[in-house]
Parts: C-alpha cells; sequence; structure tokens
C-alpha cells in the first residue's frame, strides 16, 4: 500500500484509461484503437497493494491465479455488463457496479477512490456517490475539479513546452528544436523546412496515446510541401488540434529513459520520485513496457532528469496539481537528454512499482530488476492454461528464487499477445529470461 493511503479506509481503483483518451481516440473509425486499449485493465490488479476493489473494463481472466500467486488474496474485480468507453459512468448506470461499490465502503460509508487519471467523468462519479449515496469519497490521487485543467494542459506537447520552457533556465538545452503549429498546413511547411535545412523531424498531435498521429520525416522524402500535407490528411489523429513538429532525436542505444514522481497537495509533503525507468518500443515505435532496475540509478542521465523532474513536480504542486505524473526523455547518441513529454497519471509502469513495493518491499531496488512487456507476443498461444503450460518452468519464482516471469495481462490472447513482469536480480539476467522466454514461444508456435 502506498504511504499516502490509510490502510484502515477501503481502496477502490477505477481504471478508467479508455474515458482518459476517447476524445482523442475516436478521431478513427478503427473499433480495434479502442478495443487494444480495454485489455490494459487487467494490470490494475497490481495497484495500490491488497486488499482493493478494481474497476475494470473487461473481465480479466487470469484474476485469481494472479492474486493466488502474489498474495493479493483480498483484491476483487468487477466489469460493466455493458461497457462503454466511459467506465465511472458505466458504474453510475449500472445497477450491481453502484451497489458493490457503496457496499465496499462499509458501515462507515467511506472510500478512498483512485482513478488511472482524473477525468470529468470521474469528478461526477465521486460527486454522485457524495450527493445522492451518502458516501464520504477521498480522492488520495486526484487534484480539486477545478484543476482539472492543468492535468489535461501539462498533458499536451504545447502545454509541456511552454510550462517547462518557464521553469527551466536551461530549457534551450533539454527540449528538441520543435514548433507549436495551427493546423496541418502549417506543419507540413514547418516539416519541410526542417528537411530543407537537413534535419530529420517529427510531427505529433499536440494530445495523443501510443505514438498514434506521429510522423518522422528526412531530408529528400517531400518535393514540396504540398507532398507532405497530403500524407498528415491521410491521418485522422491530426485533426481538430495543435500539432507540433519537432527535431528528431537519434538515440542508437534506445535510450528512453523516465522518471515517474508522486505529488500530494499542497502543505501535505513534497513530491517524491517513484522509480527510474527505461521505457521500450516496439520497432513500428508503440511503447510496450519499462525496465525499472537500480542499475539505472548510476547512469549519467538519472541526476538531471531526477533534479527536472522534481522541479516540474514542485512548480506543478505550487498550482494545484496532484497525483502521479512521469517525465519521458531521450538520450542521443552524444549522450545528450532531451525532454519529451509529461503524462500526468498513473503510467504504463506504475504497476510495476506498487507490485515491487508491495511483494519486496520499499527498498525493492536492491533486490530485483524487473522488466516489463505489456503487448508480447504468445505465437499460436491464445489460451492462459496453454501459455502456462508452455512457459511453466520459467514463471516465478524459478527454484524458489527472486526470478521468473509473471503474467499480467491475458485479455490479448486471442489476438496473439499478452503482458508479463520479468523479475531477475540483474539487467542481464532479466534480458536472458526475455530471451528463453520469447524462444520457448517460438519453439511453441513451430509444433
Amino acid at each position: 500500500m502506498q504511504p499516502y493511503l490509510d490502510k484502515d479506509i477501503p481502496i477502490v481503483a477505477i481504471h478508467n484509461n479508455v474515458e482518459s483518451f476517447f476524445e482523442f481516440l475516436k478521431r478513427t473509425e478503427d473499433p480495434s484503437v479502442v478495443q487494444r486499449m480495454q485489455y490494459k485493465g487487467d494490470r490494475a490488479l497490481l495497484w495500490l497493494g491488497d486488499p482493493k476493489l478494481v474497476f475494470v473494463t473487461l473481465p480479466i481472466s487470469h484474476a485469481e491465479h494472479l492474486c493466488q500467486l502474489l498474495d493479493y488474496q483480498g483484491t476483487r474485480f468487477i466489469a460493466p455488463e455493458n461497457p462503454s468507453p466511459w467506465l465511472s459512468l458505466d458504474i453510475l448506470r449500472e445497477s450491481p457496479l453502484i451497489t458493490r461499490l457503496v457496499e465496499y465502503a462499509g458501515a462507515e460509508r467511506t472510500l478512498q477512490l483512485v482513478p488511472y487519471a482524473a477525468t470529468r467523468q470521474f469528478f461526477q462519479l465521486a460527486e454522485t456517490l457524495r450527493t445522492e449515496y451518502g458516501l464520504n469519497v477521498l480522492l488520495p490521487e486526484s487534484p480539486s475539479p477545478e484543476c482539472l485543467w492543468l492535468r489535461d494542459y501539462i498533458d499536451t506537447k504545447a502545454g509541456f513546452r511552454l510550462l517547462v520552457s518557464r521553469w527551466l533556465s536551461n530549457s534551450v538545452e533539454l527540449l528538441p528544436q520543435g514548433f507549436i503549429c495551427r493546423d496541418r498546413q502549417q506543419a507540413a511547411e514547418v516539416a519541410y523546412w526542417f528537411g530543407t535545412n537537413g534535419q530529420d523531424c517529427i510531427i505529433k498531435p499536440d494530445r495523443g496515446e501510443s505514438q498514434l498521429g506521429h510522423h518522422i520525416l528526412h531530408p529528400g522524402d517531400f518535393l514540396a510541401p504540398e507532398d507532405i500535407l497530403r500524407e498528415l490528411d491521410l491521418d485522422p489523429f491530426l485533426s481538430d488540434d495543435s500539432i507540433i513538429v519537432e527535431e528528431f532525436i537519434h538515440s542508437s542505444a534506445l535510450l528512453f529513459p523516465s522518471v515517474e514522481l508522486f505529488v500530494p497537495p499542497l502543505g501535505s509533503g513534497s513530491p517524491e520520485i517513484t522509480y527510474p525507468a527505461n521505457q521500450l518500443f516496439l520497432e513500428c515505435g508503440g511503447f510496450c513496457g519499462v525496465l525499472v532496475s537500480h542499475e539505472l540509478l548510476d547512469t549519467n542521465w538519472y541526476p538531471p532528469m531526477a533534479e527536472v523532474g522534481l522541479l516540474v513536480a514542485t512548480r506543478l504542486q505550487e498550482m494545484g496539481y496532484v497525483g502521479y505524473f512521469d517525465l519521458d526523455a531521450i538520450v542521443d547518441d552524444e549522450g545528450r537528454v532531451s525532454l519529451l513529454e509529461v503524462n500526468s497519471r498513473r503510467t504504463g509502469g506504475t504497476h510495476v512499482h506498487e507490485f515491487a513495493r508491495f511483494f519486496f518491499g520499499s527498498d525493492y531496488l536492491s533486490e530485483v530488476v524487473l522488466l516489463d512487456h505489456q503487448a508480447m507476443g504468445s505465437g499460436a498461444i491464445t489460451r492462459f492454461d496453454h501459455l502456462l503450460q508452455v512457459i511453466g518452468d520459467l514463471l516465478y519464482p524459478m527454484q524458489h528464487g527472486q526470478r521468473g516471469v509473471i503474467v499480467t495481462v491475458t485479455s490479448t490472447l486471442a489476438v496473439h499477445k499478452f503482458g508479463c513482469i520479468i523479475v531477475a536480480p540483474s539487467t542481464e539476467e532479466a534480458l536472458a529470461l526475455q530471451q528463453a522466454l520469447t524462444e520457448r514461444i517460438c519453439n511453441a508456435s513451430a509444433q
């Protein structure tokens, strides 16, 4: 359990990630984009220690197995019968969900309500619980509704650029050269300018998720701005919003460092770094997980990232922000750190950190390395029992030691993907175990 929570007050987690991004995701008519987001609720089982009640969009097939394995004996989940993109409103709409939540508050009729991200719908849920059901609803990870704009603003790339450039005296060195464009026409012109100056550039929607809408352009790719515009016009994620065009930073070593921080309410303590990570990306550019390791504390990038992260956290706290955020960066081939964005919510590694803290203790970084994959290929394996059969001897704990594979996401097995956390004493051993896992799945698929 996180130190700012009260162990004597029931904890309810709301994994409302689709709700958080739906205004952006609905720009495309491809239903698979939203469906890929829905399975991530599996990871919420590892949030916030134990006990707790977790609301997710889709049922979790492996929940009982995971909770027994990792001693989350008091963790339960519930999902709507007819899910919509707005989980918070689903709870209010479906009577079994709201009844379960109210009953979970117990005789004291008090709850600690923790979302993936603060949203208008989440605040509507909290207020309805107070006014119509008489509950005392505590929001330990959320700003006040009046400061929701700040959570949304710093989560945009333009908002991040503006605020960080004001707060950091060396922002010119830390921020990639970039421009905030009013529309696709202007973005195409700026991208062409980068090319004429011999620079690669990347085009991004101001708001976004999972690198949707990103375009990397190289000098000579297009003969004129009009050619770039035609490509951008085909991308639904580059509509109805500002667009960022910035220099593309090359990192042959694939160093995408991140630090996550927790910001308590102003006057309730100072912001703290929760964990350092190196983000992992697929070849196509999609985020696929994180490496959390004590070895990262000794890298050249960690001290400046930690310093900037704490400064940003302090400034956000002064403005009324409460909750988690991470600061993402890239390290180029000369070792320079470039800041990319802030994600003002629970992040892709929060469940890894909170699981490790619960299972191994608050000093887990001195004990283990954790390598998280949210979408590893499962080959021909489409059933949870088959997956366990194939990788059985690699599952945690191997030979009763602090190493092995923990399956965390199974909702995507039908589309040949699964999520896992690899635990090992070192990064080298974690990567070796990852290779063994990959080979095991490939061999099973070939039979």
